[in-house]
């Protein structure tokens, strides 16, 4: 009796691992067709991997391959849609589901349904084991920003800068807040804000930074100043025909400003 056991639990073990082999080849013959840039056979392929075992070990990665390659390289944002909603309906809990609401999330967000890209990063925050939580909560308050929600998206920036952060996201933060400050005319908290960040090592963040902290100036009529920070742009041939427009369009502003009072449309005018 415990033979005949034994002999039907190999019998199964084998089994199992024969179709896990299976699946597996399916996998990466699927993967390769993706590579490739056969999206039309990855899809298929991935497809039959699904259908063979809704539940088995690769189904939540071919379902998100599918939902990536509709989103990333077909820009089928419906079908993609589709795709990761699947997977996080019929197979929560497992590791791609953190991928599927990211991949959301991005595409309602780009796609201007911000109440739904929040949604998917609630979701996500609620996760006891998340990769990357200082990023989700800063896409979240850029989400509350789009909104115009300015008090909620101040609130979760203020929340980030206190925990701590470093590198390139701070130096996104700073924007943010130097941004959401200038809206609200708090012009001297957005000026600090902004010259913090035009002394980052982040050359693209450095340089917004100097755009709106000359912005800034341009706002309060301190046109020396601003002038005087157009030309701290990294020196390039991109910029400089950039600066001498710049500079070019301050002088005359100031001189107009000097005779007289500025037409109430050229006072937003940059």
């Amino acid at each position: 009796m415990r033979a005949a056991l034994a002999l039907i639990l190999l019998l199964t073990a084998a089994a199992i691992a024969g179709c896990n082999s299976n699946e597996r080849q399916l996998l990466g013959q699927a993967e390769e067709r993706w590579r490739e840039g056969n999206y039309e056979d990855a899809i298929r392929l991935n497809t039959l991997l699904y259908e063979r075992d809704h539940q088995g070990r690769y189904a939540a990665r071919a379902m998100l391959n599918i939902g990536n390659i509709y989103y990333v390289n077909l820009r089928e944002l419906r079908n993609a849609i589709e795709w990761y909603e699947k997977l996080i309906d019929e197979l929560p809990g497992r590791p791609e589901e953190y991928t599927a609401r990211r991949q959301l999330a991005s595409i309602y967000a780009a796609t201007g349904d911000l109440t739904r890209a929040i949604v998917q990063y609630d979701k996500l925050l609620e996760m006891k084991t998340l990769e990357k939580r200082d990023e989700i909560l800063y896409e979240r308050a850029g989400a509350y920003f789009k909104q115009e929600d300015l008090y909620r998206a101040l609130r979760e920036l203020r929340r980030l800068e206190e925990s701590g952060i470093s590198g390139h996201l701070a130096d996104q933060v700073g924007l943010k807040i130097g941004n959401i400050y200038q809206i609200q005319h708090k012009f001297d908290d957005a000026v600090a804000y902004f010259h913090r960040v035009s002394q980052a090592g982040c050359r693209e963040c450095r340089r917004q930074a100097i755009l709106d902290l000359a912005s800034t100036y341009e706002s309060l009529y301190d046109f020396e100043r601003a002038i005087a920070t157009i030309r701290k742009l990294d020196p390039g041939p991109e910029n400089e025909k950039f600066i001498k427009q710049e500079v070019a369009r301050l002088q005359d502003k100031r001189k107009r400003v000097d005779s007289g009072p500025v037409p109430l449309w050229d006072m937003t005018h940059r």
